[in-house]
């Protein structure tokens, strides 16, 4: 029993140093260079193919869906879209858990044409890093909230319909 439980306490160390090397790199993100935050075969996937993202500024003209594989290639991307990440990208949640890394947020960014109005979308950015507190993967999505909606509204009615 003492082995299980000496074998969880370390587990628990663990994710706590890592939880902790996350949350770091996350508070400097701006005094960090592309080349020390990604991984050598970093994969980065945008996800930007909602409504109204066609015509929003660089992340607009990545298009619906990219993935691309290697350092030299997402900072590219990244180079192109992050102008607007960082105007734009206002984050609400931030989870962090081990190694991993969610943060959640609303991304407003002005047209391409003059008369435009702002429009916003949630988006969800999600890194896994490695044990260097390098990026191993990176995912920039827009997110569609109306089925998480639909599913706790769901979730709620049928639990309070069940308890009566």
């Amino acid at each position: 029993m003492a082995t299980v439980d000496a074998a969880r306490q370390m587990e628990a160390e663990d994710l706590a140093r890592a939880r902790e090397l996350v949350q770091m790199i996350l508070r400097a993100w701006d005094l960090i260079t592309w080349d020390e935050l990604l991984g050598d075969d970093v994969v980065l996937s945008l996800r930007v193919g909602a409504v109204g993202f066609n015509q929003l500024g660089e992340l607009g003209g990545v298009g619906g869906s990219l993935d691309v594989t290697g350092r030299e290639d997402a900072k590219r991307v990244l180079k192109v879209i992050y102008g607007d990440l960082r105007r734009g990208l206002s984050v609400t949640t931030e989870i962090v858990s081990g190694y991993d890394a969610v943060l959640l947020g609303d991304l407003s960014l002005r047209g391409t044409s003059e008369n435009a109005e702002p429009q916003s979308q949630p988006m969800l950015l999600y890194m896994a890093f490695d044990d260097d507190g390098r990026v191993e993967k990176m995912t920039i999505a827009a997110v569609d909230l109306h089925p998480l909606i639909e599913a706790i509204r769901a979730a709620v009615h049928g639990g309070a319909g069940g308890s009566r």
